[in-house]
């Protein structure tokens, strides 16, 4: 019995020591980062889509659970990218663009609990505060390689 666990623990830790090492390749961090990007990207302008189509019509509550979805997975997508290990070579330039998304994120949520609770004061002006501090996130993807997360996904 303690002989499986062992072997099984043992290969556990290899298989995350060879996770580790294969995500700390640039090329191989991008390319996860892109993709996280590419497969919520589609979903985010949906969202966008229904909220233009809502708000033409005048749809209050149709927009609002657009507007909620939005904001969930805009904030699943920015905590499955800053879960990714960043490499050692990466990190002069991908550190900052994290640390900004992890401030967008504060206010992204805030914005989300905002509207469910009704106060759409509140998350207008969280929203207002993420397109005035994260304007430059875009541009700082771009510049780091990831450009399905950045310009492409606006």
């Amino acid at each position: 019995m303690k002989l499986a666990f062992t072997v099984a623990l043992a290969a556990a830790v290899l298989g995350a020591t060879a996770a580790a090492a294969t995500a700390a390749s640039p090329v191989k961090y991008r390319t996860t980062m892109n993709a996280i990007c590419k497969a919520y990207g589609p979903k985010l302008v949906a969202q966008q889509d229904a909220m233009g189509h809502a708000s033409v019509a005048r749809k209050t509550h149709k927009f609002e659970v657009a507007l909620r979805t939005y904001l969930v997975l805009s904030l699943r997508q920015n905590h499955q990218l800053e879960a990714v290990r960043v490499p050692r070579s990466l990190q002069p330039t991908i550190k900052p663009v994290v640390k900004l998304m992890k401030k967008v994120d504060a206010h992204l949520f805030k914005a989300l609990v905002s509207s469910r609770k009704g106060d759409v004061k509140s998350a207008r002006s969280q929203l207002k505060t993420v397109a005035r501090i994260g304007g430059a996130l875009p541009g700082q993807l771009d510049a780091a390689g990831l450009i399905s997360c950045g310009s492409l996904q606006q």
